[in-house]
């Protein structure tokens, strides 16, 4: 990654781009623009984790998260893999698969970053739909400097109004700006060792590490008394109207 210099990284950021305009969940297209855009942010990450007891555990084991919903799905209800199970069923969307041996800590955490992408999803309560999706990526940049984040905000707010309307297009920036507000309350979540917590309660996780104040807008006015449901099993791939319900 460090040895692409900078046009070679420029240019594997226009094909992702390019590809992101189609899909903007495509997840190899994902990695792709994260490889090119995010060295600057995911290299502080990596100078952090050595301050900490959870990120040098990390640099020194470097545990690799392979999440198999199969197995995850045998784990009891309610637990954090269970909910993961559900979460890639039901959104008909596979986890991230990891492609080869990280060469050094940097490539390390950008790895690990891109494979949790989808346990912060699901720990925060966001789906992948287009209009959480940003949102969910206003928590992410609360936790690290993304400039791959950034960039999918623009570029995902610019199709907005072809799904939601122009009302959400003005409405959407006020939303993403709180929760990234309130991602920067909640605990690091980038040191956190999800391979060890796959079998504990998905509630007791929520209150560990997310702040109590989570925004209360559209589908969550009921956050944090009520327990966030996944959305009716989708029969097709596809976006939501607007992501997941809360019951």
């Amino acid at each position: 990654m460090i040895s692409m210099g900078f046009f070679g990284k420029l240019r594997l950021a226009l094909t992702a781009m390019v590809a992101l305009s189609k899909n903007i969940v495509d997840p190899w297209a994902q990695q792709a623009f994260q490889w090119a855009m995010d060295g600057w942010g995911i290299r502080r990450i990596t100078r952090r984790a050595h301050h900490t007891p959870e990120g040098r555990r990390l640099l020194t084991e470097r545990p690799i998260l392979r999440l198999d919903p199969a197995a995850l799905a045998t784990l009891p209800e309610g637990t954090l893999g269970r909910f993961l199970a559900d979460w890639f069923r039901t959104w008909s969307i596979a986890p991230f698969a990891p492609r080869r041996t990280p060469d050094g800590a940097l490539e390390y955490f950008v790895d690990r970053l891109f494979f949790t992408h989808d346990v912060w999803h699901a720990l925060v309560g966001l789906g992948t739909d287009l209009r959480n999706e940003l949102r969910f990526l206003g928590v992410l940049l609360s936790q690290y400097h993304s400039g791959s984040a950034v960039l999918a905000l623009a570029f995902g707010w610019f199709k907005v109004p072809a799904q939601y309307g122009w009302k959400a297009f003005f409405v959407v920036p006020l939303e993403v700006w709180r929760f990234y507000r309130w991602g920067q309350t909640c605990k690091e979540l980038c040191f956190v060792p999800w391979e060890a917590y796959l079998d504990q309660p998905l509630e007791h996780l929520r209150a560990d590490f997310l702040a109590s104040d989570r925004p209360r807008i559209g589908e969550w006015q009921s956050w944090p008394t009520a327990r966030i449901a996944l959305p009716p099993l989708l029969t097709t791939p596809g976006p939501l109207d607007d992501g997941l319900t809360a019951s």
